[in-house]
């Protein structure tokens, strides 16, 4: 379809989402053209392109940080619902018939077999107790230890009658301590409280759906009135993803996908829409961590510890910089400033060039910094380091998303065997110039970095655009520092089963490194 074929009422849908006629028609060429995979040539490794910080480091790094007056914020994108968490569940009440069959014979079957040890330890659900209250106040029979029955009716009971399916993942309880089980919303806000406390002050933003809004500020409500943050002013925060970023989706002939009203279909543009409400926070320093990432409180120290450290780095990085430009401004190009540029180039982004002009300097230095924590690879899904060269022959650090490589080519193949981390969205970020003022961080996207992904509606394939990511495409042309942290400060949710692995429980006790 062309764009000038558009209905009135086309024109309006586009009007309504704050699209422009040549923002879909930019999008179209993606699904015809394709989208290039991302030419990597190396993994990042610990040594190559992966600080390992030792003991001593670590703690001049969190000293650094810790004297500092620079200004907070933790980011947490939050906004996705917990439909995907619960997605086995769902299935597992359709196709499951307590009368006709018993529960261990059922999760013989291939599509179940993982609910086996999740129907074994389900007493152990963080929000357990909290369901089991609900239901027996509305039934005579009193749940307890769950019988094969029950535990059908338990899961029927959870996501029909409270929901939990269709709540934000961050109220969903992911942690049950003796007094209370806790959310993420609020492990996060605890977690700030351990590293991005400043003067008494606590700023906490959550990009969030709107819908959900007034859920989470009435749940912000309770929390603030606990012991733990009395006498501290907490800023809390909110944005949703704009309009303007969702995108069409097509059918399979890349033609507009149209409802059953012959409405044009758009989707969210993904995670890396928030590039613009990331650009609208004013801090000096900001956290970056995903909703469904917490660790229980007994952990809490290591967490609080290598994030310290990587905002130590940032702001040493920062420093350096910061009075390489000043210099370069008052006393105008030198060969000792070059040489001091081309030192910091090599010491801290591994770049060996040489500058031949103040401008060369600039234009190197003077873009935003981010420091990203990375895991040793256990198996994960997701995203990774990798050196990466762009169209122009520039060769960087990034973070590259499984969407955007190419598995299928041999020689990329031999790359990913040799991969050694991964990317748990652990980063701290400084958005600020060398002058004070904010960069405009939409200036440092590579749109090229999108991705195309295969969706159901109603039971029909679409294909999806989603905009560079927020840690990958949109962050490319940022200088990037990537470090090393243990493996135990990453404790992803992704699904429901997640809450009862051992980093999940809160007698599981995390010896420190």
């Amino acid at each position: 379809m062309k764009v000038q074929s558009l209905s009135s009422d086309d024109l309006k849908q586009l009007k309504d989402h704050e699209l422009s006629e040549e923002q879909i028609k930019k999008q179209l060429k993606f699904f015809e053209n394709g989208i290039p995979y991302t030419n990597i040539l190396a993994p990042a490794t610990s040594g190559n392109g992966i600080i390992c910080l030792s003991k001593e480091n670590k703690e001049d790094f969190i000293a650094l940080y810790e004297k500092t007056d620079l200004t907070p914020v933790k980011f947490v994108p939050a906004s996705g619902a917990a439909t995907r968490m619960f997605k086995l569940l769902h299935q597992f009440i359709k196709a499951y018939n307590p009368e006709k069959e018993e529960l261990a014979q059922f999760l013989k079957k291939e599509e179940f077999q993982e609910l086996k040890d999740f129907f074994e330890n389900i007493e152990k659900l963080p929000f357990f107790e909290l369901a089991k209250k609900k239901l027996n106040s509305t039934l005579s029979e009193n749940y307890t230890h769950l019988n094969d029955e029950q535990k059908y009716f338990f899961i029927k009971f959870i996501l029909e009658d409270m929901n939990y399916a269709a709540l934000p993942k961050g109220l969903i309880p992911f942690h049950q301590y003796e007094e209370k089980a806790l959310t993420p919303f609020e492990e996060h806000l605890k977690e700030a409280m351990a590293y991005a406390l400043k003067n008494s002050m606590l700023n906490v933003h959550f990009t969030i759906t709107k819908e959900h809004r007034s859920l989470f500020e009435k749940y912000a409500k309770k929390i603030q009135a606990h012991t733990d943050f009395k006498n501290k002013e907490v800023n809390i925060t909110y944005s949703y993803q704009e309009k303007s970023t969702d995108t069409i989706a097509v059918d399979f002939d890349n033609k507009p996908f149209r409802d059953e009203n012959g409405k044009l279909f758009f989707r969210p543009g993904g995670h890396g829409a928030l590039i613009q409400n990331l650009n609208k926070i004013d801090a000096d320093i900001i956290f970056i961590k995903n909703i469904d990432n917490v660790v229980v409180e007994n952990n809490l120290a290591l967490v609080s510890q290598y994030k310290k450290a990587l905002a130590g780095i940032l702001i040493n990085i920062q420093e350096e910089i910061f009075s390489l430009l000043k210099k370069l401004d008052q006393q105008g190009f030198s060969e000792s400033l070059e040489k001091t540029a081309e030192k910091l180039a090599d010491q801290y982004f591994h770049h060996q060039r040489e500058f031949k002009s103040a401008e060369e300097i600039k234009s190197f230095f003077n873009r935003p910094v981010r420091v990203c924590g990375m895991v040793i690879n256990e198996g994960a899904p997701g995203g990774g380091p990798f050196w990466v060269q762009d169209k122009q022959g520039k060769i960087s650090l990034q973070i590259v998303e499984s969407a955007q490589i190419n598995d299928k080519d041999p020689e990329v193949k031999k790359i990913l065997n040799e991969v050694s981390h991964f990317n748990p969205v652990d980063l701290v970020c400084g958005v600020k110039d060398y002058q004070g003022e904010k960069f405009d961080l939409e200036k440092f996207v590579d749109p090229d970095q999108g991705f195309i992904t295969e969706k159901s509606v109603n039971g029909q394939n679409i294909k999806a655009l989603e905009l560079p990511g927020l840690w990958n495409g949109a962050m490319a042309y940022w200088n990037t520092i990537f470090v090393e942290v243990p493996p135990k400060t990453f404790n992803p949710v992704k699904t429901v089963l997640d809450l009862l692995k051992p980093g999940h429980q809160v007698e599981f006790d995390l010896v420190s490194k």
